[in-house]
């Protein structure tokens, strides 16, 4: 079998975002997060903010094409949503957006989008939390302070640790099982979103799988959105839930990862599939919300089909035995980012997993950044 660690290595580097990407997301979500701590209009009820999305969860890929390079802020406030309709609580935020982001700002059902010239940034707002949340929540609190380039650098993880819930003080103990009401604009209705405990769970199964999983949901976020355009979903959260939902524990390389992966949404969702329709996903630390509510059946069996084309690629790949060979497998199935086989390469060393031991409070990428 060929796992091509150090061709893996480079691929990763190749699809991860750039130090300029990076930059304009410091530069983005560091802007708008002093604004709201010190804004007027919103000051009565502040209460915190803090990152959420795939760059909190290292598994964010570079943009391509005209895409924009996106990053989401929840905006914690103090707004009771029992006296506050979902419409009502969002528009609090429309003078401060006017003010600051006049002509970049657009509604969404359940954010406002702020687009800028290299990057989009979406405000999420919530409800009133418990008190435990507010003080976890502050501005210089943990969950609140940690930012951007810190979850993409190395030599983090116990500032992740203390952040997600793996080391806590009385007040996040209790934090990091509550989860956040956010508003649907068009259902009119708040909605529930837990995101420290979807967070506190990608450590965890990065950890089960040696560091490798989050480099497998980039690889295979990187064949969805370069390899096969339709349907239009799932991608982006449910896709990553899907993989996470189907990577297994203690695999040894990126490699037997996204073959393992693939094979299991084959296999596993098979009848949905042939019946044209959608499988139950529970979210993570919130059972009774499904993450494939929005997915429609049709386009569920469409990607069934592509995964399942995608797991035989994969596996020939991975059980052949000349590199070379391999190497041409994984680029048909990967597309151009995977880098030319050369004679220098080998199946010892060179690949890069990204470890968040929670343990020693260290993190292991070697020379990579992880995003």
């Amino acid at each position: 079998m060929a796992t091509l660690p150090s061709l893996f290595e480079t691929f990763l580097m190749n699809i991860r975002p750039s130090d300029q990407h990076i930059e304009d997301y410091k530069e983005g979500h560091e802007t708008l997060r002093e604004l709201l701590r010190n804004d007027d209009t919103i000051t009565e009820f502040y209460v915190g903010d803090f990152l959420q999305g795939s760059y909190r969860r290292w598994t964010a890929v570079r943009p391509i094409g005209g895409e924009k390079s996106d990053v989401d802020i929840v905006f914690v406030t103090d707004l009771d949503k029992d006296e506050v309709t979902p419409r009502e609580a969002m528009e609090k935020c429309e003078p401060f957006l006017e003010e600051h982001y006049e002509g970049q700002w657009t509604r969404k059902d359940r954010a406002y989008e702020i687009d800028q010239d290299r990057i989009e940034i979406d405000l999420v707002l919530t409800a009133s939390p418990s008190e435990a949340a507010k003080a976890a929540l502050r501005p210089d609190g943990s969950v609140g302070g940690l930012e951007v380039g810190e979850g993409l650098d190395t030599n983090q993880s116990s500032r992740v640790a203390e952040a997600f819930g793996l080391t806590l003080d009385e007040n996040e103990e209790e934090w990091r099982d509550e989860p956040l009401d956010i508003p649907d604009r068009r259902l009119e209705e708040w909605d529930k979103t837990h995101p420290i405990a979807t967070i506190e769970w990608t450590l965890k199964k990065n950890d089960l799988t040696d560091g490798h999983y989050v480099n497998v949901v980039k690889a295979i976020k990187w064949w969805r959105r370069t390899q096969i355009p339709e349907p239009e979903r799932p991608k982006g959260y449910p896709l990553e839930h899907l993989v996470g939902e189907c990577c297994p524990d203690y695999i040894d390389s990126v490699a037997e990862g996204i073959v393992c992966t693939f094979e299991t949404i084959e296999q596993r969702y098979a009848n949905e599939a042939r019946m044209n329709d959608t499988p139950t996903l529970p979210a993570r630390g919130l059972p009774q919300i499904d993450v494939f509510a929005r997915i429609d059946g049709d386009d569920f069996a469409a990607f069934h089909e592509a995964a399942g084309e995608a797991a035989t690629l994969a596996r020939e790949a991975y059980k052949e035995d000349d590199k070379s060979v391999s190497r041409d497998l994984w680029s048909d199935l990967l597309g151009d980012s995977f880098p030319e086989y050369g004679n220098g390469d080998s199946d010892d060393g060179g690949e890069k997993a990204v470890n968040l031991d929670s343990s020693s409070k260290s993190t292991s990428v070697s020379d990579q950044r992880f995003a």
